[in-house]
């Protein structure tokens, strides 16, 4: 238990710190602890790793990949219809 309080004053502190000199990195931690707490429920307990589903490891990966395959197609789109002088 003294081991989880210390990781969590440590953390406290890296957030403090990113509070004050970057309050966007802040902002986004703190909406993703929340969402991460809000989704926790339904993914687990797990008794083993075996139990794990195998879409679950890579799933930040493939959302971070759609999301820059979407911004990359609607900057895309964007900027190719800036481009045509109608």
């Amino acid at each position: 238990m003294p081991w989880a309080i210390i990781i969590f004053v440590i953390f406290l502190i890296l957030w403090g710190l990113a509070w004050r000199k970057q309050p966007k990195l802040a902002i986004g931690i703190f909406i993703g602890l929340f969402v991460g707490a809000a989704i926790a429920p339904s993914l687990g307990p797990y008794e083993s790793i075996t139990d794990i589903p195998i879409w679950l490891p890579p799933l930040p990966f493939m959302i971070i990949t759609i999301v820059l395959m979407i911004y990359s197609f609607l900057a895309w789109w964007v900027l190719d219809v800036k481009k045509k002088p109608d």
